[in-house]
C-alpha cells in the first residue's frame, strides 16, 4: 500500500495534491461520505445510552446470558464450520476423488441464498410438521435451541472459510512434501510438519471470517434459537416490541466489541502472518497421494456434508410446490403465485442490490486506486475508512442509520434511499478487497508509461486502469449485489411498508407459519441470485474474464 510513513512525508504528499485538483476533491468527497455514513451512524448508537443504560448489561441476567450465549455459539459453531471447510478445500484441491464439480456447487449454495434459510429448511426437515421426524419417523421433537442452531450456523457459514482456505491450500506447493518425503518423513508427518503449518494463516483467517459471520448471525436465529438470547435478536426485540433505542444500542454495542476485535485480529495479525515459499523455476508435482482408506474417507466425510446440503435445498424446493407443508402434501403453484402477487417485494430487493451494488463497486474501485497507486498522504486513513465497515455487525449498522438520518438534515426515515445507502456502505469492504486485489496485480509501470506521455491522473485512470479492473469490478459488484438480494440484519429496521425486500417477507411468513410461502420466497431469491452469477460468469469469460467470489 502506497502512503507516507511519517507526518512530514505525508504532509509533503499532501502538497502535491495541489497539482491534481480532481484528485483532491474525489478525496475530500470520500472521506466526507464514508465517514458521514459510516462513521456518524457509530458514534449514534455509542453515545445515545447513559452510563446507567450500559449498566444494565451487567445487570440483568438475560443480557448477561445473551453476551455468554453468542460468545459461546460463536466458538462451536466456528469450530465446526472450519473443519468442514477444511476438509471441502482438502479434498477439493488434494485428492483425486469423483464429484469435485458437486462438492464446489454445495459450497456455493449458501453464499447465494439468504443466510437463514437453512433454519427454514430445518423446520422443514426436523420441525413438528418435518417430513423426516413426523412424516417418516413418526416423532415430536424440539429442534430449537443451542442445537438446533450450531447445525444450522455450521452448514450456513462453512463456505465462507472454505473459500479462503482453498486458496491457501491451492498455494502450497507439492514439491516441499516431495523434498520432506524423500528425506524419510513418514506421510504423517509430512503434513503435520510441512502441510499443516503452511496451511494454519489460511485456517485461522477462514475461522475468523466464519466467527464474525456467526458472531452477527440474526436470521438463523430469530428462526431456530428458540427462547435461546443471543445479542443480535435481543436487539431486534427491544426495538420491535418495545421500542426501546437505548436498550437496543446498548447491546448492539456489546456485539460491535467481539466483532472489532475479531476483524482486529484477522486484519491486523493473521493477515501478516502469511507463509510464502520462494522457490526458482520448477516443475509442480501432483500432491502426495494419501492411504486408500484416508483418502476414501475424506470423501465419504464430504459426500455426506454435501447429501445434507443437497436435502436442506431439496426441501426448500419441495416446500415452495405443497399446499400444506405438514398436513396435505399434494403439489400446488398456490405458493409460487402467492410469490408473483408479491413481485413489488421481490423488485424492490432486485433495485435496492443493483443499486447499492453498483454504488459500492464505483467508490471502492476509486478508494482502491488511490490508496495502492498514489501517495496522497492519507492512505491508511482511506484504507481504515474502506475496511471499517466491514467489522460493524450488520444489525449494528441498521441500528445506527435508524438513529442517525431520522432527523434533519439528512430525515431518511421509511425511503428507499436508506435502504440503499445502508446496503452500499455494507458492501464497500467487499468490492474494496477485490479492486485491491487487481490493482495489486498491474505493475505501475503500465500506468507510468502513460503520465510519462502526458496523460493526466483521471486519463490514465480511465484508459490504462479501468479496463484492467473490469473482472475484479464485477467480481466486488456480483458479490455485492448477492449480498444485499440476501441481505435481511442491514434491512431489519429500515424499511417502510412500500419499501419491504424480500427478506422481510420470508422472515414475516415463516413467523406466521406459512412454510410453503416462506419456501416459495426463498427459491425465487435464490434462483435470481445464481442467474445473476451464473450470466456474470458468462458475459465475462467470453470476453476472457474469469469472475472469482
Amino acid at each position: 500500500m502506497a502512503g507516507g510513513t511519517t507526518l512530514r512525508e505525508s504532509i509533503k504528499e499532501m502538497k502535491r495534491l495541489k497539482n491534481e485538483p480532481l484528485l483532491l476533491v474525489a478525496i475530500v468527497l470520500i472521506i466526507l461520505l464514508v465517514g458521514y455514513f459510516t462513521i456518524w451512524p457509530v458514534i449514534k448508537v455509542i453515545s445515545v445510552p447513559q452510563a446507567s443504560d450500559y449498566a444494565q448489561l451487567f445487570a440483568k441476567r438475560r443480557w448477561i446470558s445473551a453476551l455468554k450465549n453468542s460468545l459461546f455459539m460463536t466458538v462451536v459453531s466456528t469450530l465446526s464450520c472450519t473443519a468442514i471447510a477444511f476438509l471441502f478445500a482438502y479434498v477439493v484441491s488434494r485428492l483425486n476423488v469423483p464429484c469435485k464439480g458437486l462438492f464446489r456447487f454445495v459450497a456455493l449454495l449458501p453464499i447465494v441464498s439468504p443466510p437463514f434459510i437453512v433454519a427454514l429448511s430445518y423446520i422443514l426437515l426436523f420441525g413438528i410438521q418435518g417430513i423426516i421426524t413426523k412424516g417418516l419417523l413418526g416423532l415430536h421433537v424440539d429442534i430449537y435451541g443451542k442445537f438446533g442452531l450450531w447445525i444450522v450456523q455450521t452448514v450456513t457459514f462453512f463456505p465462507y472459510a472454505y473459500s479462503v482456505i482453498l486458496g491457501v491450500i491451492q498455494k502450497i506447493s507439492p514439491n516441499l512434501e516431495y523434498a520432506a518425503y524423500n528425506m524419510g518423513a513418514t506421510r504423517w508427518q509430512v503434513f503435520r510438519d510441512v502441510f499443516w503449518p503452511l496451511c494454519r494463516p489460511g485456517v485461522a483467517g477462514g475461522a475468523l471470517i466464519a466467527a464474525v459471520n456467526v458472531l452477527c448471525d440474526f436470521g438463523n436465529p430469530m428462526m431456530i434459537g428458540g427462547d435461546l438470547a443471543l445479542l443480535p435478536t435481543e436487539a431486534y426485540m427491544q426495538i420491535s416490541g418495545w421500542y426501546d433505542m437505548n436498550t437496543a444500542a446498548v447491546l448492539a454495542s456489546a456485539l460491535l466489541v467481539p466483532a472489532l476485535a475479531i476483524f482486529v485480529i484477522n486484519r491486523f495479525w493473521v493477515g501478516k502472518r502469511s507463509y510464502v515459499t520462494i522457490t526458482g523455476k520448477e516443475i509442480s508435482l501432483t500432491p502426495l497421494k494419501p492411504p486408500a482408506w484416508v483418502k476414501w474417507g475424506l470423501f465419504s466425510l464430504t459426500m455426506l456434508v454435501s447429501l445434507f446440503v443437497l436435502l436442506v435445498y431439496g426441501s426448500l424446493a419441495l416446500g415452495a410446490f405443497t399446499k400444506a407443508w405438514g398436513y396435505d402434501w399434494s403439489l400446488t403453484l398456490n405458493n409460487m403465485r402467492y410469490v408473483l402477487n408479491k413481485g413489488g417485494q421481490i423488485w424492490n430487493s432486485i433495485r435496492f442490490g443493483l443499486l447499492a451494488s453498483l454504488g459500492a463497486s464505483l467508490l471502492a474501485m476509486v478508494l482502491a486506486y488511490i490508496v495502492q497507486k498514489k501517495q496522497v498522504g492519507v492512505n491508511r486513513l482511506l484504507d481504515f475508512l474502506a475496511i471499517l465497515p466491514g467489522a460493524i455487525p450488520g444489525i449494528f449498522l441498521g441500528i445506527g442509520f435508524v438513529m442517525a438520518f431520522n432527523e434533519p438534515p439528512m430525515e431518511l426515515t421509511g425511503t428507499a434511499a436508506i435502504m440503499v445507502l445502508a446496503l452500499l456502505f455494507w458492501n464497500i469492504p467487499t468490492c474494496y478487497s477485490a479492486c485491491t486485489a487487481g490493482l495489486q496485480q498491474i505493475g505501475a509501470s503500465v500506468e507510468d508509461a502513460a503520465l510519462n506521455l502526458g496523460a493526466s491522473s483521471f486519463v490514465s485512470f480511465r484508459d490504462v486502469i479501468l479496463p484492467l479492473l473490469k473482472g475484479p469490478f464485477m467480481s466486488g459488484f456480483v458479490l455485492s449485489f448477492l449480498r444485499s438480494v440476501t441481505c435481511l440484519s442491514v434491512v431489519i429496521f429500515l424499511y417502510a411498508p412500500n419499501t419491504i425486500v424480500g427478506t422481510i417477507s420470508i422472515m414475516g411468513l415463516v413467523e406466521t407459519g406459512q412454510w410453503g410461502s416462506a419456501a416459495a420466497f426463498t427459491v425465487t431469491l435464490i434462483s435470481i441470485a445464481f442467474t445473476v452469477l451464473k450470466v456474470s460468469q458468462v458475459v465475462l469469460r467470453r470476453q476472457g474474464i474469469r469472475l472469482e467470489l
